[in-house]
């Protein structure tokens, strides 16, 4: 007779271990030898748990055990039942510290997946070269234009060797991490997630800043830091994909509050520092004349537009200094 169902032992990353057919109901499961399906688990109870299936309905009865039995957020307790619909979506459960999955013979199978095409090598060594190059183009670029032509020289070779440094080691411990928990390092994954990050932020720190120079919207670059943080976030997402492949959306939640506690501290600093949520009071660079798109506002315009401050500067003279005004008189 064939199987009537069939139990999946799982590991961490959601890949099939063993499977075990099931070819009568009731089906117990533990430790013990006289189970139907016995598991090495210590976590696990001799008789832990106990599967009954009708033509409508999949019964998973807890046995006398101490760990239960988990299903998604919950876990019943010995002598509980967990009733499904027997043509329902395929059950996942832990028992003790077994990841199990239960597959009906009425359960709709999923449709084959295709075998992907891995990017042979010199692709992805050409990814990676490019961008190298574009990444170091760019703190190049950045040296260039903020060191004087003395130190030249020496800026760059600092840049260069510390960029080096830190992406080996950004990545080496990224790749420790994903060895320890999938036994892949996946380093090259790491540092494609890395390099393409840096190229990111680039892109965030040079356009928001162009932009608002271009039409005058000072916002755009005073929040330029939320595009930052997506960034960081996003590149948090891809780091982690590669240590806990098996739970992507547990790893989009973690990027996103991550993504949320940045935004959300950084704008109190700001707040505390500048009494508002922007990171800068006005915009503190410039570019060539020709990338300015607005037109441009006459002197009588611009003196008429700053009468409005002389109120709110008279009212700031007249505040005492920041600690109180007894420390600035003894001083």
């Amino acid at each position: 007779m064939g199987a009537l169902a069939v139990l999946d032992v799982l590991d961490r990353d959601g890949q099939v271990r063993e499977t075990i057919r099931v070819a009568d109901w009731p089906c117990s499961v533990g430790r013990a030898l006289d189970n139907d399906v016995v598991l090495s688990d210590p976590h696990l109870a001799p008789h832990h748990l106990r599967i009954e299936c009708s033509e409508h309905t999949l019964v998973i009865e807890v046995g006398e055990c101490i760990n239960g039995v988990s299903m998604g957020m919950r876990r019943w307790r010995a002598g509980e039942r967990i009733e499904l619909a027997a043509d329902g979506v395929v059950p996942e459960f832990v028992a003790g510290r077994t990841r199990l999955r239960l597959r009906l013979a009425g359960h709709a199978l999923p449709a084959e997946l295709p075998i992907a095409a891995a990017p042979t090598a010199s692709r992805r060594t050409g990814l990676m070269l490019g961008a190298t190059v574009l990444v170091l183009a760019g703190l190049s670029f950045g040296t260039y234009l903020d060191t004087d032509p003395d130190g030249l020289g020496r800026g760059l070779a600092g840049v260069l060797l510390a960029s080096v440094a830190a992406a080996a080691l950004w990545c080496g411990l990224w790749a420790l991490l994903s060895k320890t928990f999938t036994r892949r390092g996946r380093f090259g994954w790491h540092l494609r997630v890395f390099l393409l990050a840096s190229l990111a932020l680039m892109v965030v720190d040079a356009v928001p800043k162009l932009v608002a120079f271009a039409f005058s919207w000072p916002a755009i670059d005073n929040y330029a830091f939320v595009a930052s943080f997506g960034v960081g976030a996003s590149a948090l997402y891809f780091h982690l994909l590669a240590v806990e492949p098996a739970r992507p959306r547990l790893m989009r939640w973690v990027a996103l509050t991550t993504w949320v506690v940045g935004v959300t501290l950084t704008f109190w600093f700001n707040q505390q520092r500048n009494d508002h949520f922007g990171e800068e009071l006005y915009m503190s660079h410039l570019f060539l004349p020709g990338m300015r798109l607005v037109k441009p506002v006459s002197i009588d315009s611009f003196v008429g537009s700053a009468q409005s401050l002389q109120a709110v500067l008279d009212k700031k003279a007249k505040e005492p200094p920041f600690g109180g005004s007894g420390a600035r008189d003894e001083e």
